[in-house]
């Protein structure tokens, strides 16, 4: 094989693998909303849609991870969980559907090889979905929507890895969020 499509193929192998395994996030918000005003939240009502996946529906284990990682960058930004909460609402959903990327190499740039599959590689995968809203919770006005895609696969058999995609998924989401972290206080 020629230095050319050796470095092809690698190149190729890197996409491929970054295509299907990143978490990618991503926010909108009401224009001048300023949600660093406000201090605490209450859970909103799960809603009845089914999240598509037995791993997943009705899982406490899930819910709790869930509910925790949002609570943890809530916090870090001043909003902290009151069950009594009139400020904010927070609802969350997930889903999890099979998911069938097909790439192609430049094949007039020369990169193809048997072991490439003649420049096409279909890659399939289960992708998890969250969306979390935040809610005025008087006027149950969405004042920010933040989501989630990753590849879910693995972590469905690995609850330490689901606890970590969550959290990082999470982590990547709030960082559009539109309140500034808060200084962390000490608790001696």
């Amino acid at each position: 094989m020629n230095p050319n499509t050796k470095i092809g193929l690698v190149a190729a192998s890197m996409f491929l693998a970054g295509c299907a395994l990143p978490i990618q996030t991503g926010a909108d918000f009401k224009s001048g909303v300023d949600l660093g005003r406000y201090s605490s939240f209450r859970w909103d009502e799960p809603d009845q849609r089914p999240v598509g996946d037995p791993r997943l529906e009705q899982n406490p284990f899930f819910v709790q991870r869930l509910h925790n990682s949002i609570e943890w960058e809530l916090a870090r930004r001043g909003i902290h969980f009151n069950e009594s909460s009139d400020e904010l609402t927070v609802h969350h959903h997930a889903t999890i559907r099979n998911r069938i990327e097909v790439y192609t190499a430049d094949r007039n740039a020369g990169y193809t090889s048997t072991e490439y599959g003649k420049g096409t590689q279909v890659v399939q995968f289960e992708e998890g979905t969250f969306l979390i809203d935040i809610a005025n919770a008087e006027t149950n006005e969405i004042l920010w929507r933040g989501w989630a895609q990753l590849n879910i696969e693995q972590a469905l058999r690995d609850p330490e890895l689901m606890r970590e995609q969550v959290d990082e998924a999470l982590r990547r989401m709030f960082a559009q969020f539109p309140a500034p972290l808060k200084e962390a206080r000490s608790e001696h």
